[in-house]
This record gives C-alpha cells, structure tokens and sequence, in this order.
C-alpha cells in the first residue's frame, strides 16, 4: 500500500475519533490489508496526533478477550499524555469517546531500554521495578465493535484511556501470574481474572512486545508505561457508571464516568 493511501486511512481514523463518528472497518474496502500496513496507519495517525507517547497498550493477549471479539493473536498500540486520566481528577465525561468499554490491567513501569527481537522473561524482569492495577478503556472507532485484526491496530489497539492505581514494588508481589482481579461496577462484581490470563504472564507480555517493537526496528524505551492487557472480557460503559479494579497485591484503582449525551452508546 502506498503511502498516500496509509496517510488517508489514518486521516480517516483520526477524524472519526475526533468526530465521535464511527467508521466501516477499513478491511471492508480493503480486504487485503495487512499487519504490516496496519501499523503503517498507526504510526502514521500518531504522528499526526503529535501528542507525547508515554508506554505501550497491548491487546488482545487474553484468550477471553480473543474468543470475545473473535481475533486469533496479540497486537500493541501506543499510549500518549492525553490518555492518562489522575485517578483523583474526577469522573471521565462520556463526551469525546464513542462506545467505550473496559478492562482490568497489571500495568508495569520499564525502568531501562529492551532491545529485542530475541528476549526472554530473564531479561525483562530485572527491567521491571514496580507494578500497578490498572482500568484501560478502549474505544474502538469502528461501527458497532466489528473489527479483524489488522482494523484494531490500525486504530491503535482501540487506545482511548487509562487510570493507574498506586506502584507496588514487584519485588513485593510473589508471582504476578497469580495476582487475582475483580471488577466492579455499582458496588458489584462483573467479572474477574487472574494476571496468568495475560501471556501466561504479565512479564511474558513484556517480553512479546519488546521484541515485537525489536522486530520493526524499535526499542522499548526507559521510563514506558504498558498496560499488559485485559484479564477479562471487555464491559461496555453505557450511560456512565463507577467501576473498581480490585487486585490482591496490587491494591485497587476506581473511576467513574459520567454521560454526556454523545457517543454509539451513550443511551445503552
């Protein structure tokens, strides 16, 4: 695909984003798309949004969350300063996202650059100081979630928003692969998982998208965010709501949103 195409399909993407207006899957009109391209448009709308990255999404590392939408493998997307939410700022309007869902997360800080392809969990562990419970909201920017593969990372991983919960010292957390979660909303459980659902491993997630990154010629960076991926299926927002992310070691991370009236799903 040439290069003005993969500028025009991250144009579009960008717009529908900023538009809350969603959009037919590309590979609708472009069956043919692949992975490859598919990043292309990510990095393409990225630069175009210009907005400083702070750490790395990835997606669909989860078997839950692949049998839920149907994708056969995992994908990464890149997280910027806008999608950060304070978990003390406020509830997050409704304005401005289009069919939102959300996902309990480990999320781990890189204190040193990974340089793959080739890694494996013995080098990505001493890179890894602490670990937070995570809520990641996606928002897809296609029409009623429907999406293969190559769509979702062109639309960077669904990337929409994330609240952090306090760091934990990993050192402090026996096994990340047996940190239990839950999900509330409204005072009750929705759903719950286990960081094993990530990879098999919220480290091994790691260790996959550092030496994805390697394998395009990138680095995970010092000082990188990553949210590992959702432990369970993702659970639509609708009109606004409180949900906790309740994960033994690693404390808890709230937020609540409140609707404005815009959005797919807004009235849902």
């Amino acid at each position: 695909m040439v290069s003005s195409a993969i500028e025009s399909l991250a144009r579009r993407l960008l717009e529908a984003e900023r538009a809350c207006s969603p959009i037919d899957p590309l590979t609708d009109e472009h069956p043919d798309l692949t992975l490859q391209e598919a990043y292309r448009i990510q990095e393409a709308a990225l630069e175009e949004r210009g907005e400083p990255r702070i750490g790395y999404k990835l997606g669909f590392t989860s078997e839950v969350m692949r049998r839920q939408m149907d994708i056969s493998g995992p994908n990464r997307g890149v997280l910027t300063s806008s999608m950060q939410v304070d978990a003390d700022a406020g509830p997050i309007p409704l304005q401005g996202l289009i069919h939102p869902r959300v996902e309990p997360e480990v999320a781990l800080l890189i204190e040193r650059d990974l340089v793959g392809p080739g890694l494996g969990r013995a080098e990505v562990y001493p890179a890894v100081r602490w670990a937070f419970a995570a809520l990641e909201i996606v928002d897809s920017r296609f029409r009623d979630y429907r999406f293969r593969l190559e769509d979702n990372t062109a639309d960077n991983s669904s990337a929409a928003r994330f609240v952090l919960g306090g760091p934990v010292h990993l050192a402090s957390v026996p096994d990340l692969r047996l940190v239990g979660v839950l999900l509330w909303r409204d005072g009750r459980v929705v759903d719950g998982g286990i960081g094993a659902n990530a990879m098999g491993d919220p480290l091994s997630a790691v260790v996959w998208l550092a030496n994805s990154l390697g394998e395009a010629g990138g680095v995970l960076e010092e000082g990188s965010i990553v949210l590992t991926g959702g432990l369970t299926r993702a659970h639509p927002v609708g009109a606004g709501g409180t949900f906790v992310v309740e994960s033994g070691g690693l404390g808890t991370v709230k937020t609540h949103f409140v609707d404005g009236g815009e959005g797919e799903d807004a009235d849902r």
